[in-house]
């Protein structure tokens, strides 16, 4: 029992301090700017962007960030701003939705263009993707009334937005103690889920839709290690098969476009719950939305000329 734990609590300690060394700085930019009422003038900036998601203009500035740098910086950003914009529990689902989506694009979408598929439009697929399933999920949440309680994040402590650094920097190691053992927790789920054998059950489930977006059998497998650990994952095994040639320029850019709206299935999608997101919007409909593209562009990459594909699509090798 305790070699089990041995392994995900070195990984934790690990991926904290590395967590650390990014959070902190921007918790206390995003502190900087709120005492400084940048964040306010900033805001002004995304206020059309996210009026069309149903979300406060703050929420601009975490999502850029999330994609700028990467989830766990969208985390802190949201940790430093929720005192002042507080949010329903809808909105946080379609905020965490996009940061979903679209995240860490300097590094992942290199990884991407580096396979053949245009960095310009699979980073335009995750960016106006992420807008347009945000707009979606805001209509069928009011439209339905669902999700529209306030949100509250329980393992964070209550701050409040006027108070001074003394007890806003508690708070914060407070907040950066129990983000740990969040992360421990997160780490040992995703253990027992590999080990439960529940990982490749959930890829066996999903295989055969894959083929229903023009995927090839080939491609289906490391599709799926992209889908289930990451674009990162993903994108370097898609990678090694476009220089030995095994896969075809159209199975490479559909694999990698459903990569790039569906990925790190379980530890993405449990980190963002854990911050409140329901997983009505970021599971299920998630996959939703991506299938649903992905069977459209499969089917428009075939009608479009190949000369248009290698143009616009793809960097033909």
């Amino acid at each position: 029992m305790l070699n089990w734990f041995k392994k995900p609590i070195k990984d934790s300690v690990i991926l904290y301090w590395e967590l650390i060394k990014v959070m902190v700085p921007i918790m206390i930019l995003v502190r900087l700017g709120v005492e400084f009422g940048l964040i306010e003038h900033i805001s002004l900036f995304f206020t059309p962007l996210m009026d069309m998601v149903g979300l406060p203009p703050e929420a601009g500035i975490i999502w850029t960030t999330a994609m700028l740098v990467n989830i766990y910086a969208g985390m802190a950003a949201l940790v430093g701003l929720i005192p002042d914009a507080p949010m329903t529990v809808a909105q946080i689902t379609i905020l965490g939705s996009m940061i979903l989506i679209a995240h860490s694009l300097p590094i992942e979408q290199r990884i991407v263009q580096k396979a053949g598929p245009s960095f310009f439009a699979t980073t335009a697929l995750r960016v106006v993707g992420a807008m347009a399933y945000g707009a979606i999920l805001n209509v069928i949440y009011k439209s339905l009334d669902f999700l529209q309680m306030p949100a509250s994040i329980g393992w964070l402590p209550k701050s409040d937005p006027n108070a001074g650094w003394i007890s806003w920097g508690q708070d914060t190691l407070v907040s950066l103690f129990t983000i740990f053992w969040v992360i421990l927790v997160l780490v040992l789920v995703l253990k027992a889920l590999d080990d439960l054998k529940i990982t490749d059950w959930i890829s066996k489930l999903l295989s055969p839709l894959l083929s229903l977006m023009g995927i090839s059998n080939k491609a289906v497998p490391i599709t799926m290690i992209g889908v289930m650990l990451g674009l990162s994952y993903g994108g370097a095994l898609i990678l090694r098969e476009a220089k030995e040639g095994t896969l075809s320029p159209k199975d490479i850019f559909l694999s990698l476009s459903f990569m790039c709206l569906f990925h790190s299935l379980i530890e993405d999608t449990l980190l963002i719950a854990a911050l409140g997101g329901h997983l009505s919007g970021i599971l299920i409909g998630r996959f939703i939305f991506a299938f649903i593209v992905l069977f459209i562009l499969g089917r428009l990459i075939n009608q479009i000329p190949q000369k248009a594909f290698y143009g616009l699509l793809f960097k033909k090798a």
